[in-house]
């Protein structure tokens, strides 16, 4: 059994006033945070029913959900919707009871337990992150500039492609790669946007004070696609929709939605 949540965000439609829902999405890994509250450990949530306590990682369960931002509903652009697939049944009102300005309706959630047949077709849409492992040279940064320093480092880079490919197509071979191993194929591919996506992560520099702490900064490339797809392992297949597919899954990207031809 899964949970397919659907929030709706206000983002405001003038730029002249405060905007905290489109703020929050411009950061993926704020979107993350957030959305992970919705599954606190038992503990954290009892002895902080009000949400008063700073977040902590440690008090939220781990890999328990997937996501994806779509900015663009029924062409407009003024519109956003996070849908969250979980495993276990999330707890919208506690997660969002400090922060509920950033919704503009009561979060939606249904039961999700999809059954899939060999031979089945389907419309998709998936966010993925554009992302091969290459080896590079480790290189060192320092007061003086960078230094290699001979370290060969097995690496994820965006992915790219030859001049002489469309994106469409090159993107498109690549996703058919992934997936076969998941149990399917795409009949049809179409790229709607390719753009990058950012974020930041406080994170403590050694044992300086918490005040100094530092913001590493978060950039995904991503492409957005849609389509019709072709189930050929049902089991695969449902693992895939279950566990998501590439890399970044935490950052919205891996989610992939079907429904029926």
């Amino acid at each position: 059994m899964m949970y397919l949540s659907q929030l709706l965000i206000d983002t405001g439609g003038d730029p002249d006033r405060y905007r905290p829902g489109r703020m929050w999405l411009n950061n993926i890994y704020n979107v993350h945070r957030r959305l992970s509250m919705a599954f606190p450990m038992r503990l954290r949530r009892d002895a902080d029913r009000e949400f008063l306590k700073p977040y902590d990682p440690a008090d939220f369960a781990k890999r328990q959900f997937l996501f994806r931002v779509d900015n663009d509903i029924d062409g407009n652009s003024q519109r956003a919707v996070v849908i969250i697939q979980s495993t276990v049944k999330p707890d919208w009102d506690w997660a969002f009871q400090n922060a509920s300005h950033f919704l503009a309706a009561p979060p939606q959630v249904i039961e999700y337990n999809p059954i899939f047949k060999t031979g089945q077709e389907l419309h998709f849409r998936i966010l993925m992150n554009l992302s091969v492992k290459r080896n590079v040279e480790e290189v060192e940064e320092s007061a003086f500039g960078k230094t290699k320093t001979g370290r060969i480092l097995h690496k994820r880079v965006a992915f790219t492609w030859n001049e002489d490919t469309t994106p469409d197509d090159a993107i498109g071979d690549w996703f058919a790669g992934k997936a076969v191993a998941q149990g399917f194929c795409p009949i049809r591919t179409r790229l709607l946007n390719l753009a990058w996506v950012y974020g930041s992560k406080s994170e403590a520099t050694g044992m300086r004070p918490r005040r100094e702490n530092v913001f590493r900064k978060l950039k995904y490339r991503s492409a957005l696609l849609e389509g019709i797809l072709r189930v050929d392992d049902p089991v695969k297949f449902t693992a895939a929709l279950k566990n998501g597919i590439g890399s970044a899954k935490s950052m919205g990207f891996g989610l992939l939605s079907v429904r029926p031809v």
